[in-house]
């Protein structure tokens, strides 16, 4: 751990390593830092085996009027699920499991679903759990009420579909990293908080990181986190949210420099199980997924990256590794509204090269002309029933046009009598429309595809509205939602949400005050026997009608 050491030399030494210009450049992008009486952060960048940039900012504790040094400590958030990863991966370097294991294998109590799920759906984002947060919040968890993982795996023994099949999309879950921890415990024989202490950060020296166990407890080293209510009026913010695995890493700037060295040139014994953590996936149609194992794999400019963020409770924070440049970026920070992605990419900049391979260009099309007569029996309204939005298309001036919900609009350039290219946006992309099926594709440069139906518009009747109206059920959530109908409005009602208004999108599709969608299902009838809610990441949740 050579790298360690030549670290806490250079942290308390001068600076040198790199340019005056880039050195204020840098200290540029951290002006809203500068301000007493501020809370702020720590900034480490290594460039080329080089402490290039070291700096502190700001109070770890403003009403004792503590700052924040190179071994204070935050929360990191998400930048957690790395070392959730890490463990599973060294389980399995150890023959402790295999990540193409069955979930079930280890926790027997989950509910088999028509797919199995593997731990590498699991490490990938790809199981099709619902995530923990949005879930509690359709139940009606406030912001402040303490969740643990013992409230996650209990309503996940009670759920009975997935978002998706897995393995078939991406979709970010919080669940998935909850549950390798409840995996891990159940292998190791052992508190999750202290396996990992044991095996991956004493090991690897990082002895300023930590599963906080006990929230009452205060520790001076721990930075306090804070919300900018008004200029320079901070209000402290609690974190509620007792869940690990995916998150409640506490380490200090060091040790997570120190960490993301690894991705460069981790110690021997370390090597295989740091590239491991690089492994990427594909998805069922064959289109690449860059969520590894607890980190992104993407690139800069050309130049591969290694990286992951963090936000929860007002800290922040940014983890960027380019091996192949041997530049590595730590940035956290206790306060929230604060723009540290963009302030990265920027950083990188200051570094890197732009290896971007020219691609050629597309070859120009040869748009046809068709008569309005063609053009208008496209005309309406289209949904799209996997995403949850519409799309307006019409003639003006002779032209077909694509309106979006936020009345910007593309010309539509017509290929075939059928077939259109999208105008005026930096991507490709056609539309093919089915006047027989009623069906407008959208077909991305990848030739995936958007399916839209073509749907009536009109608004419903009083006695449309009043079918709506009825208590639903989650047995999954184990809560109620009721929709009454007031002076021609929908109104639904949670004992803690209290009401709000729900608005008509289309025929049986209406939406909670943006926050989701619903959808009712009827009967052979004609009658509603319940709905199913869409929000973020959860997808078709069933609630059946009383």
């Amino acid at each position: 751990m050579k790298f360690i050491a030549l670290l806490y030399f250079v942290l308390f030494t001068s600076l040198t390593a790199t340019s005056q210009n880039t050195t204020n450049d840098i200290d540029g992008l951290f002006s809203q830092w500068q301000k007493p009486n501020n809370p702020g952060g720590v900034v480490l960048i290594s460039h080329k085996n080089q402490l290039v940039y070291s700096k502190t900012y700001g109070l770890a504790n403003i009403p004792y009027n503590i700052p924040i040094n190179f071994e204070t400590v935050f929360n990191i958030g998400s930048v957690s699920k790395q070392f959730t990863a890490m463990a599973i991966v060294l389980l399995q370097i150890n023959g402790k499991l295999s990540i193409d294991d069955e979930i079930q294998k280890y926790l027997v109590e989950l509910p088999k679903f028509s797919e199995p799920i593997t731990i590498r759906h699991l490490l990938h984002h790809t199981s099709g759990l619902r995530s923990s947060p949005e879930m509690f919040g359709l139940a009606g968890w406030r912001d402040g009420d303490a969740i643990t993982n013992e409230d996650v795996y209990r309503y996940l023994q009670k759920q009975t579909s997935l978002n998706f099949v897995p393995g078939s999309e991406y979709m970010y879950s919080n669940t998935g990293y909850i549950i390798l921890a409840k995996i891990i415990e159940t292998i190791s024989k052992q508190d999750f908080k202290i396996w990992m202490k044991e095996n991956i950060f004493l090991p690897l020296k990082m002895n300023s990181t930590f599963i906080k166990e006990d929230y009452s407890k205060i520790t001076s080293k721990i930075a306090s986190s804070y919300s900018e209510m008004e200029p320079s009026f901070f209000k402290t913010l609690e974190n509620n949210d007792l869940t690990y695995g995916a998150s409640n890493v506490y380490s200090s700037g060091s040790d997570m420099l120190a960490w993301t060295n690894n991705y460069d040139h981790a110690p021997k014994e370390w090597q295989n199980a740091f590239k491991m953590l690089e492994t990427l996936d594909t998805l069922h149609s064959g289109k690449k997924n860059n969520y590894a194992f607890g980190i992104i794999v993407d690139d800069f400019f050309g130049n591969r990256r290694i990286q992951h963020t963090g936000g929860i409770a007002g800290f922040e924070s940014i983890m960027y590794s380019y091996p192949d440049q041997n530049l590595e970026i730590i940035i956290l920070s206790n306060f929230t509204s604060y723009q540290l992605s963009k302030i990265a990419n920027q950083i990188s900049q200051l570094f890197l090269q732009n290896n971007t391979k020219l691609v050629a260009s597309e070859e120009s099309i040869n748009p046809i002309i068709l008569h309005t007569e063609i053009l208008k029996k496209y005309e309406g309204f289209y949904w799209n029933d996997k995403n949850n939005y519409s799309r307006k298309i019409y003639v003006e001036n002779d032209i077909l046009w694509y309106l979006r919900s936020n009345n910007t609009k593309s010309q539509l350039i017509p290929i075939t009598e059928t077939e259109f290219q999208m105008g005026g946006i930096n991507e490709k992309l056609r539309l093919k429309f089915d006047v027989n099926a009623n069906i407008m594709t959208m077909i991305s440069a990848d030739n995936s595809m958007d399916i839209f139906e073509k749907y009536d518009d009109k608004l419903p009747t009083a006695e449309e509205l009043k079918t709506y109206t009825g208590s639903y059920y989650s047995d999954e959530l184990e809560t109620t939602y009721t929709i009454s109908l007031h002076n021609e409005k929908l109104y639904a009602y949670h004992s803690r949400f209290g009401e709000f208004e729900i608005q008509i999108l289309k025929n049986d599709v209406l939406s909670w005050s943006g926050q989701a969608i619903s959808k009712f299902k009827r009967n052979e009838n004609g009658d509603i026997t319940g709905l199913n809610v869409t929000m973020n990441r959860i997808r078709d949740l069933w609630f059946v009608k009383k």
